[in-house]
């Protein structure tokens, strides 16, 4: 069947421009309509966190993205709650620092504006050879068993032919509204509007290096941020607040926000909306209930609204960005069956309804003024101790909520050596599926290459200086895992065949071609197409 283009996106935001790259990179052509010309240039987002950092790391593009403007808010990790910005302190919360990560993952986090991310996309969507098309939309869609037709501009003369639509038309998303998805969650918290100005505050700063603050003054709920530079901010106030003020009292708005009569705040008028009012926003929280109908699959805002504290919003969108595509691509490519796009719902939803129900608690106890909703979560098994359950992983006993090797988890990183330098082994992974066997493992090595994987041995084309990797995976030296293109563990044998209880051999519970066949749904009876070189990249080991 003839097909325009593979994949459309609707939306070239954080997440649409992400999975669009995560396309080009697996030989996937991608249309993205995005109706904005330029990225918002009130950022919605300040951060990449360390498992997002790890898959920009794996698509290329990490160094791109520190080399990118760093954010004002660099070297600025405290949030406060107080009656004003110059009152007495009612909690202090500081930014985990980067050490926090640093057994855990070969990156770090990266305080980034998400304009600024935004534009290092597009810049490297185009040099991929994305069609991108700006100032365009998707006006509506038609799908059936086969493909979807998606009509593009206010008069399109034919639809465009694709095989899938992905929406990451944001949080109003007219494509999921059109595919009557209804959505759960507390849904709209509260009403704001932004008032952007410029003013020196050094003096009611104290010294502090604050990024964000919740204030009681001029209304409960009101927050205090940075914006572009260190003189640059932004007042988010309660909407009806301002329904009856006109513009030329902002700035008492502002003073009465900071605690100082004396400062003179000149409000940014160039960043309000053309009728000189300030823009809204709603501060909400929901998952969609469904995350594919037909050939249609949703990601990001369209699929998950979360409050902005903790900053998981758009690193679970991009991270929802990464397991859709290689999906995607694996299908498309004929190397796996439709129904392995089944499995994305049941891997991301669960991530989102987590995320989303701890930026709840720390927006609600932020705003009463306390520190956090109790005991707060580890900051590494928040973000990298996510466990996928679905028929893409082979499932192992219930792990602690910490990346330890089991299937369904990210796999570890260890600090290897490689060809002579150092290499962690999370770089070994995100072009296809990986088998790392221990130096006593040469049957799993054997079965890998039988069946066409791409496989490495810590002893032989790996050193392991550390001695960890073994410990690391939760295998002996003889034992080995099996990596997906993302990153997460969807296979384990604990020791080798002969080590292992029950039959001396392959089969069993311990099948690596049967388990990797039955995870890309297709015929275990032709496991060479069904794993080899899923990424488009062949590299001897």
């Amino acid at each position: 069947m003839a097909y325009d283009v593979p994949v459309v996106v609707a939306g070239g935001g954080l997440v649409g421009l992400s999975i669009a790259l995560f396309l080009r990179r697996r030989g996937i052509e991608t249309m993205v309509v995005e109706p904005h010309l330029a990225p918002s240039p009130l950022p919605k987002g300040r951060g990449l966190n360390v498992r997002t950092m790890e898959l920009y790391r794996a698509a290329g593009l990490e160094q791109a993205l520190r080399e990118a403007p760093p954010s004002v808010l660099t070297g600025l990790p405290e949030v406060i709650h107080a009656e004003t910005l110059a009152g007495a302190e009612r909690f202090r919360a500081t930014r985990p620092s980067d050490a926090v990560f640093g057994a855990a993952s070969p990156t770090t986090p990266l305080t980034i504006d998400q304009n600024v991310v935004e534009l290092v996309l597009r810049e490297h969507a185009v040099r991929a050879g994305v069609d991108l098309r700006l100032g365009t939309r998707l006006t509506r869609f038609a799908q059936d068993a086969f493909a979807v037709g998606a009509y593009i501009g206010d008069a399109p003369r034919a639809p465009v032919r694709a095989q899938y639509l992905v929406a990451a038309d944001g949080h109003r998303s007219p494509v999921r509204r059109r595919l009557g998805v209804g959505v759960t969650g507390p849904g709209v918290m509260a009403r704001y509007v932004n008032i952007p100005f410029r003013a020196d505050l050094t003096g009611p700063l104290r010294g502090r290096r604050l990024a964000l603050c919740y204030l009681d003054r001029p209304a409960a709920g009101t927050i205090l941020a940075r914006l572009a530079d260190r003189d640059q901010w932004i007042l988010i106030v309660p909407r009806d607040l301002v329904e009856d003020v006109t513009p030329d009292r902002y700035p008492d708005l502002v003073r009465a926000a900071v605690g100082t009569p004396d400062v003179e705040p000149r409000i940014s008028r160039e960043l309000l909306d053309p009728d000189g009012r300030p823009p809204g926003w709603d501060l909400a929280a929901w998952v969609a209930d469904r995350y594919k109908v037909g050939r249609v699959l949703l990601a990001g805002d369209a699929a998950h609204v979360m409050p902005p504290a903790g900053g998981l919003g758009g690193n679970v969108g991009i991270q929802d960005a990464y397991d859709l595509a290689w999906k995607l691509a694996a299908v498309i490519r004929g190397q796996a069956g439709p129904d392995l796009l089944e499995t994305y719902e049941p891997e991301r939803r669960p991530v989102a309804e987590r995320s989303c129900g701890f930026a709840v608690d720390l927006q609600s106890s932020r705003g009463a003024g306390a520190a956090g909703p109790g005991r707060r979560p580890d900051p590494v098994a928040m973000v990298l101790g996510q466990r996928y359950r679905s028929p893409a992983v082979t499932e192992g006993p219930a792990d602690d909520g910490r990346p330890e090797g089991r299937p369904g988890t990210r796999a570890p990183h260890v600090p290897l050596v490689r060809a002579g330098g150092p290499v962690s082994t999370l770089d070994l992974y995100g072009e296809d599926f990986v088998v790392v066997a221990g130096p006593r493992g040469g049957p799993w090595v054997e079965e890998a290459r039988r069946i066409g994987l791409r496989v490495h041995r810590v002893g032989d084309d790996l050193a392991d200086p550390e001695g960890g990797w073994a410990a690391a995976h939760g295998v002996t030296d003889s034992g080995a895992v099996a990596v997906r293109p993302d990153g997460y563990v969807c296979w384990r044998a604990a020791a080798g065949p002969h080590d292992l209880a029950g039959p001396h051999d392959l089969a069993g519970p311990h099948d690596l071609a049967g388990s990797l066949a039955r995870a890309l749904a297709v015929s275990s009876t032709d496991p060479l197409r069904a794993t080899a070189n899923l990424g488009g990249v062949d590299e001897p080991t």
